[in-house]
C-alpha cells in the first residue's frame, strides 16, 4: 500500500501541472511570443477563405458570399479563372518565376560556400574580418535604394553606359532587354546576399576542432586536402538545410528586387507570380483571385519543401525534421 501511494506521489511530482508550477516563470515569458504568433501569423490565415468566396468589400472576408457560378456554389471558381480563364498569362508568369529562381539558385547558391571556405583559409584574421564586414554590407541596403542606383546606372546617357559602349562598341540596355534583365537580377542578387549567406557556414565551421587541421597537417595533407576532407564535410548539414530552403522558395523569385527594377518592356521574362499577384490584388482589386494565387503558391512551396527534405535525407544529408 505504501509502495502504491509512493508511486502515485511520484507521478504527481513528475506530472505536467507540477512541472508547470515549478517553471511557471518560464512559461509566462513564452506567453508574449505565443500571442504574437497567434495574432500576426495564425489569425491572418483565416483570410485564405477568400480564395473560395466572391469578394465584397462592404461585407468583408467573413461576410462575403461563397463563390458561385450560374447561381450554384462553386468554391473552385477563382482557381479555374486563374489557371484557364486568362489564356496562358498565369502560366507565363509561373514559368518566369521558376526560371528566375532556378538561375538564382544554380549560380548563387555555391557562392556563399566558396566565400566561406575562402575566408576560412585566410591566415590574417584582420584582413578576414575586414573582408567579411565588407561582404555583409550590401545585405543592409534595401532593394528600393539599389533599384534606384541600378536604374540610374542603366540610363542611356549615364557614365556607366558610356563606359560599356567604349568597351563593347555599343550600348547595352540592361533594363530594356529581357535577357539582360535576367542577368542583372542574378548578379545583383548574388552581390547582395553572398556575404550574408556565409554566416550559417561560419557557424558550422566554428564547431570544428583545430586539432583536426593540425592532425591533417602532420599526416601530410595539403590545403586542398584539408578543404575536401575537413572543411566541406563540416558544413554539409548547413548546406543541406540551406538547399531545402532554396528549393522550397522556387515559386518566390524575389518581389522586392524585381518590383523595384522591372518595367513593361521586360514583362516577357521579368514578370513573375508575385508582381502578377500585386497587380491583381492591389491594383485591380481582385482580392479573391489574388488570394487563390497566394494559396496556390504556398501549396507548391509546401510540396517542394516536403520533396526536397525527403530527397536530401535519402542522399545522406541533414533534413529539417
Amino acid at each position: 500500500m505504501k509502495r502504491v501511494t509512493k508511486e502515485k506521489n511520484l507521478k504527481k511530482e513528475n506530472g505536467f501541472w507540477s512541472y508547470f508550477l515549478r517553471n511557471k516563470l518560464l512559461y509566462i515569458m513564452v506567453v508574449p511570443m505565443i500571442v504574437y504568433f497567434l495574432v500576426f501569423n495564425y489569425y491572418p490565415m483565416t483570410g485564405l477563405q477568400l480564395a473560395f468566396k466572391d469578394w465584397d468589400p462592404w461585407k468583408g472576408i467573413w461576410g462575403s458570399p461563397w463563390a458561385t457560378t450560374d447561381g450554384a456554389i462553386d468554391i473552385f471558381k477563382h482557381f479555374r479563372e486563374l489557371f484557364f480563364g486568362e489564356g496562358t498569362e498565369f502560366w507565363v508568369k509561373f514559368g518566369n518565376t521558376i526560371r528566375i529562381s532556378l538561375l538564382k539558385t544554380v549560380f548563387g547558391f555555391p557562392v556563399p560556400i566558396i566565400l566561406a571556405v575562402f575566408f576560412n583559409e585566410m591566415r590574417s584574421a584582420k584582413i578576414r574580418k575586414g573582408l567579411q564586414t565588407v561582404s555583409y554590407l550590401p545585405h543592409f541596403i534595401s532593394w528600393v535604394i539599389l533599384g534606384g542606383i541600378f536604374l540610374s546606372m542603366g540610363a542611356a546617357d549615364s557614365d556607366f553606359e558610356l563606359f560599356i559602349e567604349k568597351i563593347f562598341g555599343r550600348q547595352i540596355y540592361f533594363f530594356n532587354d529581357s535577357d539582360m534583365f535576367l542577368v542583372i537580377l542574378v548578379i545583383s542578387n548574388i552581390w547582395k546576399g553572398a556575404g550574408w549567406g556565409t554566416i550559417i557556414y561560419f557557424a558550422a565551421l566554428s564547431g570544428v576542432p583545430s586539432e583536426q587541421y593540425e592532425a591533417a597537417e602532420i599526416d601530410g595533407a595539403g590545403r586542398m586536402a584539408k578543404i575536401l576532407k575537413i572543411t566541406l564535410p563540416s558544413i554539409v548539414p548547413a548546406i543541406s538545410i540551406k538547399l531545402i530552403f532554396e528549393i522550397s522558395a522556387l515559386t518566390s523569385a524575389g518581389f522586392d528586387q524585381i518590383f523595384n527594377m522591372y518595367n513593361s518592356t521586360v514583362y516577357e521574362k521579368g514578370d513573375v507570380l508575385e508582381t502578377y499577384l500585386y497587380r491583381k490584388g492591389v491594383i485591380a482589386g481582385s482580392n479573391d483571385v489574388a488570394t487563390a494565387l497566394g494559396l496556390f503558391n504556398s501549396a507548391i512551396s509546401l510540396a517542394l519543401t516536403l520533396i526536397a527534405n525527403k530527397i536530401i535525407k535519402k542522399m545522406g544529408g541533414e533534413g529539417i525534421w
